[in-house]
């Protein structure tokens, strides 16, 4: 009876000092999450981030960390503004290397070019942060905005916790599938639903903390660029493969220097047209010279492979110029 008491009274003192040593190791590791965040925000704000939040909670004693933001908001400059209701991360106690992350409520935002503001149902992702490597991975559900709307979108980024040195060095790898983009009006010889669109790219180079049009120029004169490793479209009957560089130019316009692979090119052409960017005559006199080179049929359409090239403001595949690219200004 005594040995029975003297081992029930061991194991509530290891209890006790378990739960006492993870207690002391919750509320320690709360504190630092807390000034790490703080942190975080105030070198994104002298990055030149506009990065709020009205209220910070941290909870999920004692086995998990749970960090909910209310009302947070980011913007950099005129380019972007995102607005969430609440954003909640959650990792285990023992890993904080791996959050999973929700917006519940859904958000907001707006973007550079595009005038009316896009909203969205929930969002759901997942944070891991790596020695060398962090990865970001995001799902949003129905997306809406100047009359169109997408059923999903997901996207993942890579971004290296070193800084890169050179214009060769990785800034950051983002792949992103939007599905089911439906347009407020259809278009001509394409419809009105982009079935999916999708993208791989690495962006090379640095994009230092400045002001927007000058970190773009800083880049830019550091000889960064865009490695476009895949991009993917099927709209209607267009179906549109493509790879290649792209880069930024004196101005701070778009060049690009790449190779595409498309089926039923007419419709593209037939889209030009009608969007005023080519005349019908020179629409005719594109068909021809592209079909000119069009050389493989995939389930009876024709397949064709060309460069395309953006200079100038002026997009081209091959030798025929399809239109212009309207004027970015960078705010």
């Amino acid at each position: 009876m005594m040995k029975s008491a003297r081992l029930f009274v061991l194991l509530l003192g290891v209890l006790v000092i378990a739960a006492a040593a993870t207690t002391g190791y919750w509320y320690w590791t709360a504190n630092r999450l807390r000034d790490g965040l703080e942190k975080w925000a105030a070198k994104r704000r002298s990055e030149g981030y506009a990065l709020n939040w009205s209220r910070e909670t941290i909870g999920g004693f004692p086995l998990s960390f749970r960090i909910a933001l209310a009302d947070m908001s980011i913007a950099r400059g005129n380019a972007y503004h995102i607005v969430v209701p609440e954003i909640i991360g959650v990792a285990s106690a023992w890993n904080l290397t791996h959050w999973q992350v929700a917006a519940a409520d859904g958000g907001s935002g707006t973007v550079q070019g595009f005038e009316a503001p896009i909203v969205a149902q929930s969002a759901l992702g997942e944070v891991m942060l790596g020695p060398t490597l962090s990865d970001v991975s995001i799902s949003i559900l129905r997306l809406a905005g100047g009359g169109a709307t997408a059923g999903e979108l997901i996207a993942h980024v890579t971004v290296p916790r070193q800084v890169p040195r050179g214009h060769r060095d990785l800034g950051l790898e983002a792949t992103c599938q939007l599905y089911h983009l439906v347009l407020p009006k259809p278009v001509t010889a394409l419809g009105d639903t982009i079935e999916s669109f999708a993208f791989d790219l690495a962006v090379l180079g640095r994009v230092p903390p400045d002001d927007w049009r000058q970190a773009l120029a800083a880049w830019r004169d550091a000889g960064g660029t865009v490695e476009l490793r895949q991009a993917d479209l099927q709209w209607g009957s267009l179906w549109l493969e493509m790879n290649g560089t792209l880069a930024l130019d004196g101005d701070l316009q778009p060049t690009a220097a790449m190779t595409a692979s498309i089926i039923n090119h007419d419709a593209l052409i037939d889209a030009a047209v009608a969007a005023g960017t080519i005349s019908q005559k020179n629409g005719i006199l594109v068909k021809l010279a592209l079909d000119l080179i069009a050389r493989h049929q995939v389930h009876g359409q024709t397949r064709l492979t060309a460069p395309v090239t953006l200079e100038g403001g002026e997009l081209s595949i091959g030798r025929a110029t399809i239109g212009k690219v309207p004027h970015i200004e960078w705010r």
